[in-house]
């Protein structure tokens, strides 16, 4: 009896760890390196993990403002590449997120720079490549928003393809985040983010103040997101990185917007990202 009793608990220690919505989900050991765009959703993430079943999530930094947090520049930043080289070095890092500034600096080999060497430390990463939205995007007009997002969603059959074709044995998964900050920007217009006053408050003193702070998606002229856009973009990284589905997690709110319900626009968005990572769907069968 007491055999049978010692078997069953090795079974039970042995088993996946059962949470409220299903089995718990490993989580990345991830190095993140980007700009002031990037680093708000990066910030987002962590906060997201305590609310969903993925544990043992970790994560690392580098940053930098505007083109110096792309991966060619960072590369070139002696100071920026020790820093992350010395979380490589570990060996224990097994996801690299990075982001993309411009063709002059975001290219298949600086790309491919940080990659060479990630693999080389542990030839396991996995690798994840985001895109932004536009800069002064409270300017642009339904048209110019629409070719936004067919050019961000075009990088995916240019650099994004190429990289994969490169690294046939590591995942770069494709994550055009600044989708979701277009959604919103078109579900304002449309007056169906409640709460929310402006893409970008006009009055310079007044989107300063606190208790306005979340009427506006912007926070200034270049573009730096609210923590409405950053959360957003946080819940499209996570969809992307572990395939979480939105509708278990808790849901995500925000400070003063109680009524938008960002997991549900994070579907919405989730769903014209997928396609992009598709090449994956068949590793899931296997």
């Amino acid at each position: 009896m007491k055999f049978l009793l010692s078997i069953t608990i090795a079974l039970l220690w042995a088993l996946p760890v059962l949470a409220d919505h299903g089995i718990e989900t490993k989580g990345f050991n991830g190095l993140y390196m980007g700009h002031s765009f990037f680093r708000p959703s990066a910030e987002q993430l962590d906060k997201i993990m305590s609310d969903s079943e993925t544990i043992n999530h970790r994560q690392v930094t580098v940053f930098a403002g505007g083109a110096n947090g792309s991966p060619g520049r960072l590369w070139q930043n002696t100071k920026k590449r020790l820093e992350a080289q010395k979380h490589l070095d570990t060996k224990k890092i097994d996801l690299v997120v990075m982001t993309y500034f411009s063709p002059l600096d975001s290219s298949v080999q600086d790309y491919s720079q940080w990659i060479d060497y990630a693999i080389s430390q542990n030839p396991k990463t996995t690798f994840m490549v985001t895109i932004p939205w536009g800069k002064q995007l409270y300017k642009a007009t339904a048209n110019q928003i629409d070719i936004l997002k067919k050019t961000s969603i075009g990088f995916n059959k240019t650099v994004i393809q190429e990289l994969r074709e490169k690294y046939p044995d590591n995942r770069i998964l494709f994550c055009p985040y600044g989708l979701g900050t277009y959604e919103l920007v078109e579900r304002f217009r449309a007056g169906e983010l409640p709460g929310v006053k402006h893409v970008l408050n006009s009055n310079r003193w007044k989107r300063k103040q606190p208790e306005s702070k979340h009427e506006q998606l912007l926070n200034d002229e270049l573009g730096h997101p609210s923590e409405l856009v950053a959360k957003l973009g946080a819940l499209l990284w996570f969809q992307t990185l572990y395939e979480y589905d939105l509708q278990t997690l808790k849901p995500q709110k925000v400070s003063g917007l109680p009524k938008i319900n960002l997991n549900e626009i994070a579907l919405a968005v989730g769903k014209k990202i997928q396609p992009l990572n598709a090449v994956y769907e068949k590793e899931k069968v296997k």
